[in-house]
């Protein structure tokens, strides 16, 4: 089965951003959320939202598919009480990397939750994504292509306005923002790229145990991260217009 945008061979990424500035092969996704607002949405043996099929195909597949394509080895799953039911489904994947999936004893959030990843991280930086967001281009191609420019954090948004191949929002503006999730031009797109020293520096930079990443972790490192807008979309689909948005998509699409 041919399935259109879920071919691999139309996710490869800009051959430009081979000689990429951030080496970066880490992934982490955070794939713990107890999708509450789902319930008649999901499958019902399951009720993992990374696990639900569009078209044929798992979402998390899609996910790690595009992760393979763009280098990533090594891929860290934050599934909290779905660790072992993601863990188990991963395994019949097959994908050729490396998978580690950290016990969550305690709900931690998804900020919190990242604490778990520290014995994991052998690189200076990681990408971050969540797993329950639909990109329309490879995200983890066109990260590779951002330098941190000496910052611990990129935080990646979306362009309402222009479409140019990336730009920088400036840190004035960036910091004026009354909500992180949407502005007039702007919505967070569930994907960044963190310094592992902000995982191994949790305490000293103020960060509470169980917490959320959008809201308290992006607080507390807003002052050292660097905003970067892309042009192209992306459909969270934790809620259920995201869902049925995203469900009609891979419809259309699939052949």
């Amino acid at each position: 089965m041919r399935y259109g945008i879920l071919d691999l061979n139309t996710i490869q990424g800009n051959a430009t951003l081979v000689n990429s500035e951030l080496e970066s092969k880490t992934l982490v996704l955070l794939a713990g959320g107890m999708a509450s607002r789902l319930n008649s949405f999901l499958n019902s043996e399951s009720q993992v939202k990374c696990l639900t099929e569009f078209s044929g195909r798992v979402f998390l597949d899609y996910l790690l598919a595009q992760g393979h394509s763009a280098g990533i080895e090594h891929v860290i799953i934050l599934g909290g009480p779905n660790r072992e039911i993601i863990e188990n489904a991963v395994g019949k994947l097959n994908y050729p990397m490396h998978f580690s999936f950290p016990e969550e004893k305690t709900r931690l959030g998804t900020g919190g939750a990242l604490t778990l990843t520290a014995p994991y991280l052998q690189e200076k930086y990681f990408i971050l994504s969540n797993a329950d967001t639909y990109f329309s281009e490879n995200p983890f191609e066109l990260v590779k292509s951002q330098s941190t420019a000496n910052k611990d954090a990129v935080f990646f948004m979306r362009n309402f306005e222009t479409k140019p191949a990336f730009h920088d929002i400036s840190e004035q503006k960036a910091h004026a923002w009354p909500d992180l999730y949407q502005t007039h031009s702007y919505t967070y797109t569930g994907l960044s790229v963190l310094s592992s020293e902000i995982v191994h520096n949790w305490h000293k930079l103020g960060l509470p145990m169980s917490c959320s990443y959008e809201k308290e972790v992006f607080n507390k490192i807003k002052t050292r991260a660097k905003f970067t807008a892309y042009p192209f979309a992306e459909i969270d689909f934790g809620t259920e217009s995201g869902f049925k948005h995203l469900q009609s998509i891979f419809n259309k699409e699939a052949v």
